[in-house]
């Protein structure tokens, strides 16, 4: 969904403590071309870990470091809540990959609206519909991530003396304003073990329940119709989930895709997205974003390096083709975006992107020309966003 916005007038006042955190130093700023607007960062590690809103020459204008007390923070963006925009995020705890904590809705002070249950910080997308009564309701979109018993021996994990774990991602609709839980899809329900590219190891091994086994991972899910979008890191797959019964509708990349992909590939994907595709009217041709990890740190050594991209699928034909491919301004001395990442479309058709584990944001015309670059942090340090996002500016106003 594109992302409009103009800003008219806005004024917002730094103060002492704004101007301490993360560096966002830029490299690149054709401002004749980038869309206006500021940058959405949720650093998660270090001592600068927090929520900030940069303007585009790399001010703090908003630091929201510590202002919800101690955790983790995950995906700080703009969202709409009962047809108002608000501030979403996750705030929580996070090991091995994944994490436990809540999702929040804020006013543009950063006061709490509404908490919703717990979950996984790898989605919050709040969606809006309308009945065919005309009624207007919102949805909530998480990920869960439960840790179950599971005869692994199959895969040399002994199913004794309380070992064999194994993660059941869960992709969860819930009523923000109730809490109910309107759709629950199981990734072991639906989803074999053995369609995964990454075995039980290290921290991951599957030998009790603090080492479960992730075998699916999932880091995005995105309504399509009365459907859902389902990715898995970890099975390199892109899952049409049916609204109805939660049955596979069909598989695009991993072992068993439905689809060849022609000239392209993409692995350990992280945000996939509906995208604008200018002269396709039916539901059967469409575009997706994606980031693509293809420098993926659970497999050794890297298939290649990571990229924004964007895709466009045919459904009767049973072909995925790529559209346009966004690199890394450093991708010549390397780009390890193992995990992680974001792919935003914005205004005049550009796209904004997250680079997640490489801690950097770029924007990039429809043509794919970099016109933007910025790098925040120290290079090479642990601070990182697992997603970014432009926007305007919703933070607290004096």
């Amino acid at each position: 969904m594109l992302l409009t916005f103009v800003i008219v007038g806005i004024c917002y006042c730094l103060s002492a403590v704004a101007q301490n955190g993360p560096s966002l130093t830029v490299t690149v700023n054709d401002k004749s071309s980038v869309v206006p607007g500021f940058i959405y960062l949720a650093v998660n590690t270090g001592p600068a870990a927090g929520p900030y809103i940069f303007d585009s020459n790399g001010t703090i204008v908003f630091n929201g470091a510590g202002k919800l007390g101690s955790g983790a923070i995950h995906d700080f963006h703009i969202c709409t809540y009962q047809k108002v925009a608000r501030l979403c995020l996750w705030k929580g705890t996070t090991a091995l990959g994944y994490g436990s904590g809540q999702a929040l809705i804020l006013d543009n002070q950063f006061k709490i609206i509404k908490s919703l249950p717990a979950s996984d910080y790898h989605e919050l997308k709040i969606i809006q519909a309308i009945d065919a009564g005309g009624q207007y309701s919102d949805t909530a979109l998480q990920t869960v991530y439960t840790p179950v018993r599971r005869d692994l021996s199959d895969f040399g994990v002994p199913y004794e003396d309380d070992q064999g774990w194994v993660v059941d991602c869960h992709l969860r609709a819930i009523d923000p304003v109730t809490n109910r839980v309107i759709f629950d899809w199981s990734s072991l329900d639906h989803v074999p073990l053995n369609e995964t590219y990454v075995l039980p190891t290290g921290g991951i091994n599957g030998y009790s329940k603090t080492f479960a086994w992730d075998y699916f991972h999932m880091s995005s899910i995105t309504r399509f119709g009365s459907d859902y979008l389902v990715s898995s890191r970890h099975t390199s797959t892109i899952y049409l989930v049916s609204g109805k019964d939660g049955s596979i509708v069909w598989r695009l990349g991993g072992k068993r895709s439905d689809f060849k992909l022609q000239g392209f590939s993409f692995d350990s994907q992280h945000d996939v997205r509906l995208a604008p595709n200018p002269g396709q009217g039916t539901g059967n041709v469409f575009a997706l974003s994606l980031f693509d990890n293809e420098y993926n740190t659970f497999v050794q050594p890297p298939r290649g390096l990571s990229s924004g991209k964007i895709i466009e699928v045919n459904v009767d034909t049973k072909t995925a083709r790529l559209l346009r491919q966004y690199d890394s301004p450093s991708k010549d001395i390397g780009n390890p975006s193992g995990d992680g990442g974001s792919v935003q479309q914005i205004q005049k058709g550009n796209v904004f992107i997250g680079w997640g584990a490489d801690a950097q944001v770029t924007e990039h015309t429809a043509d794919g020309r970099l016109v933007y670059a910025a790098r925040f942090g120290v290079p090479g340090s642990s601070a990182w966003s697992y997603r970014a996002f432009k926007g305007p500016y919703l933070g607290p106003k004096k």
